[in-house]
């Protein structure tokens, strides 16, 4: 079986915290409410804490970094303006804003420093976009209302969902491949978002009915044992998929997961109340949040397989804000 030992990300002074993303080096960002309530974005490398903050930001979100310590986010500019995203390299921020936009909303990153998300226009139509090195590419699944990006993977292929024109409306879950839209969805699936691509092409995403991986044309449910819902959120290179469950019952509750190949395991940090598994590295570190009995506190999951009956079982491993 695996194990997992748990540290807890809380930046000095945080009343409030969760971890957002980390790379194979556990370089880990997120982003944590101070005293007065206002939220800061944070890199945490090996026990130190750096505030991310742009110039001139209200308040700020980091969501993610890549191998090359690249960290994207987004921010509200001054207190009460428009949110926008940022991308920060060795001490650059760079804004990220599509043209036409009034709320930006940066979900992924690759190797290559390029940054898909979603902005919102004046019209109330949220579309998607790649940013690449200064330059956007607008990203619109052909006749649909809203296209949401959600993840990128090195070769360049995107996913997330994207929102139909029939009278009801439902999400589709899509893949970008350089100008190529593909539709993908298990059979009878209403309302699809595919949420994370490693790079060998896997994704995994979710429906009304709960996970699913979906790799070389074929569907895997992933449906932790007893769950009432179950709700992948990022796939490594491995194949190792993270996120969160909730039980069914009475007192329903929130478990992080790791499903490593047909193995469930559960991630919950000692003195949680209820956890949320938001990201999985390519060395199987897992970051996200759990709730006690006060607040909420980030937390890094390192995992430590054990032997079994003679077998090494190894097990290796959508955004909070306010504003």
């Amino acid at each position: 079986m695996t194990t997992y030992t748990y540290e807890t990300i809380d930046p000095p002074g945080s009343i409030y915290t969760a971890a957002e993303g980390i790379n194979s080096k556990g370089q880990i960002v997120g982003f944590y409410q101070d005293s007065n309530r206002i939220e800061h974005g944070f890199l945490y490398d090996h026990g130190v804490y750096t505030t991310i903050d742009p110039p001139g930001s209200g308040e700020t979100v980091a969501n993610g970094i890549n191998s090359k310590g690249q960290i994207f986010g987004f921010y509200e500019i001054g207190g009460s303006g428009p949110i926008v995203g940022f991308l920060y390299d060795q001490g650059t921020y760079k804004t990220i804003d599509p043209a036409g936009s009034n709320r930006v909303t940066p979900e992924g990153i690759n190797d290559a420093g390029q940054v898909v998300g979603v902005y919102h226009d004046s019209s109330g139509v949220d579309h998607s976009f790649l940013y690449n090195h200064g330059t956007y590419t607008t990203i619109d699944f052909p006749g649909a209302l809203d296209t949401y990006a959600l993840g990128i993977n090195n070769a360049g292929q995107v996913v997330g969902g994207y929102l139909d024109s029939d009278t009801i409306g439902h999400v589709h879950g899509f893949l970008y491949d350089h100008g190529t839209y593909t539709t993908i969805e298990p059979p009878g699936s209403v309302d699809t978002y595919l949420t994370s691509i490693n790079n060998s092409g896997a994704i995994v995403g979710h429906n009304q009915n709960g996970g699913f991986e979906y790799s070389h044309g074929t569907y895997t449910i992933i449906d932790f044992p007893g769950a009432r819902y179950t709700d992948p959120e990022t796939i490594s290179d491995s194949g190792i998929v993270t996120g969160f469950y909730q039980t069914s019952g009475p007192n329903e509750t929130q478990h992080g997961f790791v499903y490593d190949h047909g193995q469930y395991t559960s991630i919950d940090p000692p003195g949680g109340t209820s956890t949320s598994s938001y990201f999985i590295s390519n060395s199987g570190q897992i970051v996200g949040l759990f709730s006690d009995n006060t607040t909420n506190h980030g937390f890094l999951a390192t995992d430590h397989p054990t032997h079994d009956h003679n077998t090494m079982l190894v097990g290796l491993h959508t955004s909070d804000f306010h504003f």
